[in-house]
Parts: structure tokens; sequence; C-alpha cells
């Protein structure tokens, strides 16, 4: 996409009634910034780079500052482009400071599309893993300039509106399962009462298929366990989902399977009649998987303490898959490596270079996999 409006709010916490402070934009023609613009009033000039909006009087209800950013929007004609982009549009529809008809595209969707392989799609995760320089994170001009910069650099190709969910370049047939799959919701219950997990790669964006799904009456999760009724499998699975699967003995099928009876309005107790499940239950291996093995990490003790949860357990798997040795301590004594979370402010990342230990963001190691 071209052009586009990019833009990034900080607020005053995570609900439209806790008000807007600043508001950050960039407008892009033809990938080129042609116009950046700050909107908001600072109270106190020693606190605007600490980020979070720290500084900055309200200005949800200012006049002025509303038109000023209704006219970026009607001299342009660009559609909105943000991080997390629901987020900022309720708080900007709420307002007044946009129609609720206005076209928006969230970059996140864009990106887990583009590069479907990454830890996470955080802003600040996606500036590390680009090598994107920001100085002041968390602050709206600085945010949506960092945005602007991976959006270069990722240069994603499919951009699926807010809401209105169909892709521009799908063939014929991906064109028509998502149009019905968009008019689904309150016609069909092909897929009531079911519980469904969605893993590995596919033709079409997971969120779509998982949005489908919920439309024909399923609910959907993110890991499989004992109340998991199908898990749909695309190219590329993950070990651990088709593991839990054939442990629990829940059938796996793959996305034609899903596909066929959402496009072609299949009868789901048939279907099941006929086929007790159709995915073979092949894993990624190391052949087959998006992400190298890293030979320097063999032998090596590796901390990973500075890490969420849901990060750390990702690390872990692919670390002990490369013959590490893990430490989760927070006494980082004889290590080799460190793996932190980007962003955070560590005592233990702080003494890291005293203690002859590499530490490495979580970003880099994702980079360093898939390079």
């Amino acid at each position: 996409m071209d052009n586009m409006i990019l833009i990034d709010i900080e607020t005053g916490g995570f609900q439209v009634e806790d008000g807007i402070l600043e508001v950050g934009i960039v407008v892009v023609e033809k990938n080129s910034i042609v116009e950046v613009l700050h909107i908001g009033e600072a109270e106190d000039e020693e606190l605007i780079n600490e980020g979070m909006g720290a500084g900055y009087i309200f200005i949800e209800e200012n006049d002025i500052y509303r038109r000023l950013f209704i006219d970026i929007l009607s001299r342009y004609d660009y559609p909105i482009v943000a991080h997390n982009a629901s987020f900022d549009r309720k708080f900007l529809v709420h307002y007044g400071w946009m129609n609720e008809e206005y076209v928006v595209y969230d970059s996140i969707r864009a990106l887990k599309i583009s590069h479907p392989h990454l830890f996470s799609y955080s802003l600040g995760f996606v500036v590390g893993y680009f090598g994107v320089k920001q100085e002041h994170s968390h602050t709206a001009l600085s945010d949506v300039m960092a945005l602007f910069e991976v959006l270069q650099k990722a240069n994603p190709q499919s951009w699926i509106p807010l809401f209105k969910p169909l892709p521009k370049k799908f063939t014929s047939t991906a064109k028509s399962f998502i149009e019905r799959g968009m008019k689904l919701q309150g016609e069909s219950e092909v897929f009531h009462g079911k519980h469904m997990v969605f893993t590995g790669t596919s033709q079409f964006p997971r969120i779509l298929m998982q949005e489908i799904a919920v439309a024909c009456g399923s609910t959907v999760g993110n890991t499989v366990n004992k109340k998991t009724d199908f898990l749909i499998c695309g190219e590329k699975v993950g070990k651990s989902k088709i593991i839990k699967a054939i442990e629990l003995d829940v059938p796996m099928y793959d996305d034609d399977w899903f596909i066929d009876i959402v496009f072609k309005d299949l009868s789901l107790e048939q279907v099941l009649t006929e086929n007790k499940g159709n995915y073979d239950g092949k894993i990624v291996t190391e052949a087959n998987s998006p992400y190298k093995r890293l030979h320097e990490f063999e032998g090596k003790k590796v901390n990973v303490a500075c890490l969420s949860l849901r990060m750390q357990s990702k690390i872990v798997e692919l670390l002990v898959g490369m013959d590490a040795i893990i430490s989760k301590g927070s006494n980082a004594k004889n290590v080799d490596y460190m793996i932190y979370k980007d962003g955070g402010d560590y005592v233990m990342l702080k003494e890291a270079n005293e203690r002859n230990i590499k530490p490495i963001s979580a970003s880099v190691f994702n980079r360093m996999l898939l390079n």
C-alpha cells in the first residue's frame, strides 16, 4: 500500500473514557513521507519523553485539535494505518475525530501475513526485529515514525481493512470463501458448539479463518486441550499442538477440509461420518522448520529469566533443539548468553557485560533464526 495515513495515539488508559493525550500523524504518499503532524499540548516539558502521554494535558474534546485531525483526513483521503488499530480507532470514533466508516488497516495484521514466524508483533518487538532506531518509545510521534520505518523494511503486500476482511489479490475461490464467511454470522451454525484450534500457515490469513469459524458458531482457542473438537492444520504446523492432539485423540483436519465445509456449505455430520480426520500428523522438523539451527548455542548455557512466560516457552523449545543448556534463575552466573525481552530494563541486563555474558534481545534472536 503506497498511500496511507499512519497514526498513533497516547491515552490515559484502556477505556475511551480515559481520554486522549497526544496524537502522532505521518502521511505517506508513494512510500514517502509528505506530512508529519504532532497534536498535543504539553504542561510539563520535562516529562514528555517518558512516554504514555506523560507531561501532556487531555485533548479529546479540543475542537481545534479535532479539526486539525479531520483536515488531514479530508485533504488526503488515504486509509488510516495504525499498530493495534482497533484501539486507536475506538478513541477517535468515540470523540468524533473520525467517522466510523473511515477505512482503517491494522499493521499487526499485515505483518502477521508477511512475516508469520515472529515471536511477537508488538511495536517494540518489530522495531527491534527490523533494526529500527527509536529514541523515545511510547510517545505518539516517535512511535508512528518508527512504524513507518518498520513498514518500509517489512514491505507487507496483503492489507486487510479492519472489520472488512476482504483481501484484494486473493484468487476467485479465496475471495468467494471469504465473502461467504462474511455473510455467515447468524445464518450458519455448521460448527455450533464446537471448539477449534488452528495451527500452521495457510493461503488464507489465520485471523480470517478464525473469524469465519466463530461466524459459523464455533469457539476458537490457541492451545489444544480436552475441550478441543478439531485441530485445523495448515503448512509448517507447530510440533507441540500436533503432539498434544495425538495425545488427547483430537481429530486433525487440513485447511481444505475446513474450507470445503464453509465454501460448499457441507453438512458437518455427514463429513464427520465419512472422514474421521484427514491430517497425517506431520510435525515441524529441523528440515522443514522456518527457524534454522544456530550452532553457536550448542552446549552453551543460556539464561531466559528476562522473558515473558509465553515467549520463554517458545524460545526454550528452540534452544533445547539446539542442545543448549537452559538457565531460568534470576542469578545469571556462569552463563554464556542471556536472551531478554525487548525494551526491558533489567538489573541482570546491566550486569551482563561485567559478567562476560552476551545479551541478545528476543527480536534479534528471532532475526538470527530466520536470516
